[in-house]
């Protein structure tokens, strides 16, 4: 089976200014099974919101907390295995180049107080703490080849345009000498465009790192052990960071349509995105006979306070009256603030408690990416444009999870299967993810492993232009997580 999770809006818009774009508000929103941050629910898919018993529910449904009869501590250290296989499309001489990116982290770290009011139809009041993950941004990869077209291009355009030169692009590359304004009236010429359909072999090296950390406080309680109530505060830290090299170079012969002058440049770009939001989550599960449980769970938007910084730099080498020259230039260090606030989430499921032989479950959740908006202080027709991209890029999109358990004595074995209805608007992919488990559970000590694999077909562009050819890569991402949740009872 190929396990396929094809969201290539997520690069494809990729910005070489900062300016935050579409696939920014879906970077910082989709959260692929939020909340998966054990093993036990890693290995049934995601798919315990209406089960309860596990520390993940405190960012999916917090009412299944409701359910612990003792206090818990548990912690998660994770693997993310992580390989890239890249193309660079259009390509003559194109080639498939593999990464590989191992990363070890830290899932989920967490702590329950159980405890039992008496003279009460109520049967539990439980308070939960602690750190999910919500996201990972690891990711490395390079491509290689030659096309037509060339990054100048862009530069070109843009200084050419109403913007003129900027302190990160196009200024950049007439201060490395990549643009010349010869007969000083105001229009910037490039080498490139003396030989337009000339190949030019480009390579770039793209990695990316950091996640969305949430820490969490809950409070959930049992009625009568019919109806569950919960409620969690949650804190998501978010970092991201990016780096980009990406080289060209003119490696043709005359007769092949070598450029003059022009020899190679290299362009480089750095990113981190830092902040801090806030959300709540409230959730509801209903046992109307002894087997079943049904839930429900409503997330607020996360609103988030976000700062970019940002550096880029630039070197053209190129050979003038029969010698080799270069420039060199150096962007200020940028820096931008600006809030965020993701869309509604809202979590269905449906769990059957099979005796003691296991159980299974599954669960509906649902957002409406259009929801996401960007806030600029003083850039309205900034924020107009984003905003309006993102409603005309985007729509809303559900993810369906299902999973089991099968329990044999102290020994425990999961699997799990997810479906995941692309963000985008105009497509109509449904996509597939899998997932498999085993535990042991001790009365005051539990062990668990669980797996996760999928593969993310992207495609990507290093830069963009309006008239010049463009440049795409096609990235197949094969990702597999590891859990391994270590807890206690007392």
């Amino acid at each position: 089976m190929r396990i396929i999770l094809s969201f290539g809006f997520l690069l494809i818009f990729s910005s070489l200014s900062y300016s935050q774009t579409a696939s920014d508000a879906l970077r910082f929103s989709y959260h692929d099974g939020s909340g998966i941050s054990t093993a036990r629910s890693l290995g049934v898919g995601g798919a315990m919101s209406a089960l309860g018993s596990d520390f993940s529910v405190i960012s999916t449904n917090p009412a299944g907390l409701g359910w612990y009869r003792s206090s818990e501590f548990v912690i998660t250290p994770s693997l993310t295995a992580i390989s890239t296989e890249s193309q660079l499309l259009e390509s003559d001489d194109a080639r498939i180049n593999k990464e590989r990116l191992s990363k070890l982290g830290l899932s989920n770290l967490g702590f329950v107080v159980s405890s039992r009011p008496t003279a009460s139809q109520w049967t539990t009041f439980n308070f939960g703490i602690g750190l999910n993950q919500l996201a990972n941004f690891n990711q490395r990869f390079y491509y290689d080849g030659q096309t037509e077209g060339s990054i100048i291009n862009r530069f070109q355009e843009l200084a050419n345009g109403s913007d003129g030169l900027d302190d990160f692009e196009s200024g950049l590359a007439y201060d490395a000498e990549a643009l010349y304004d010869f007969d000083e009236d105001g229009f910037y010429d490039s080498d490139v465009e003396l030989r337009p359909n000339a190949l030019i072999y480009k390579e770039q090296t793209v990695t990316t790192s950091g996640s969305i950390n949430e820490l969490t406080f809950a409070f959930a309680g049992s009625y009568s052990d019919k109806l569950l109530m919960g409620v969690t505060i949650g804190v998501p830290f978010l970092n991201y960071n990016m780096d980009k090299v990406y080289k060209e170079s003119d490696q043709g012969e005359e007769a092949d349509g070598n450029i003059p002058f022009f020899d190679d440049l290299e362009f480089t770009e750095s990113l981190n995105t830092t902040g801090i939001g806030i959300n709540l989550k409230a959730g509801l599960i209903y046992r109307p006979i002894q087997a079943v449980r049904l839930g429900l769970a409503v997330h607020t938007p996360t609103a988030y306070g976000l700062n970019d910084t940002y550096r880029n730099t630039m070197s053209y080498f190129y050979t003038d009256n029969g010698g080799s020259t270069s420039g060199d230039a150096e962007s200020p260090d940028g820096l931008f603030e600006y809030k965020f606030r993701s869309p509604w989430r809202i979590i269905g499921g449906l769990g059957v408690i099979i005796g003691k032989a296991g159980f299974l479950s599954g669960e509906v959740e649902w957002a409406d990416y259009t929801g996401a908006h960007f806030r600029y202080d003083g850039f309205e027709g900034a924020e107009r444009d984003v905003n309006n991209d993102i409603v005309n890029q985007l729509q809303a999109a559900a993810n369906i999870r299902l999973g089991g358990e099968l329990a044999f004595e102290i020994f425990r074995l999961r699997a799990g299967f997810g479906l995941h209805q692309s963000p985008i608007q105009g497509d109509d992919t449904v996509n597939e993810s899998i997932s498999a488990g085993f535990g042991i559970r001790e009365k005051s000590f539990f062990l668990d492993l669980g797996y996760r694999h999928y593969l993310i077909e992207e495609t990507y562009t290093p830069y963009q232009t309006s008239e010049a050819p463009m440049q795409f890569v096609n990235n197949d991402v094969t990702n597999g997580r590891f859990l391994l949740s270590v807890g206690f009872r007392f």
